[in-house]
């Protein structure tokens, strides 16, 4: 029999593929709008809520898809692989804020304040920062002469993109987020009970 707190393997792929279709058609929804994105909130709010392996699994499977089935083109293996990467930064981000006591205090209380604003905007947009410097080096690294020559242009050139994702994500990370993981809490507990009343 499995315990309530060891999900089986179905229940894993299951809640990895419902992100992973969100993640995919908010991207398709907002192609339009270039770097703005929710799929980094929800990789972060998939192993937030679930756990590390879970927020890995949503970035993988989201850029497999992604990265191949879009309208902007398709990215190659090698900038894929930096690109799951980086999106795996959302995943560590997530399953290492659950382990503060700013998230047990989130989750305790459910209440929304400023000081949850900060500290989710701040690991959203240092998430960002170090997604956005990896996949602009990484979209150079084979076009320049040197690692040094393909960070540098990669910052420069990849700038302006950089900027909108990464306001945007402080936005979605401060707002957004905080509100899921309360809105999620709260449906658990609605759902817990009308299993027991059951």
């Amino acid at each position: 029999m499995l315990h309530q707190h060891s999900p089986s393997i179905i229940t894993n792929i299951a809640t990895v593929a419902v992100f992973a279709s969100l993640a995919l058609a908010t991207n398709y929804a907002l192609i339009g709008i270039p770097n703005v994105k929710l799929m980094d909130a929800l990789v972060f709010l998939a192993a937030f809520l679930f756990g590390l392996r879970i927020g890995v699994g949503v970035a993988a499977s989201t850029w497999v898809v992604y990265g191949f089935i879009n309208p902007q083109g398709s990215a190659d293996l090698i900038l894929l692989s930096f690109l799951i990467t980086g999106e795996c930064f959302y995943a560590l981000a997530g399953a290492g804020l659950r382990k503060t006591t700013i998230a047990q205090d989130l989750l305790e209380f459910g209440r929304f304040s400023g000081r949850f604003s900060l500290a989710f905007g701040t690991v959203g947009l240092l998430a960002t920062l170090a997604y956005d410097v990896l996949t602009n080096f990484a979209s150079w690294l084979f076009r320049t002469t040197s690692l040094y020559d393909s960070l540098i242009i990669g910052l420069i050139t990849g700038a302006p993109f950089a900027l909108l994702h990464e306001i945007s994500n402080l936005i979605l990370f401060a707002t957004a987020a905080p509100a899921a993981i309360i809105a999620a809490k709260r449906f658990s507990r609605t759902n817990l009970a009308e299993t027991r009343v059951l």
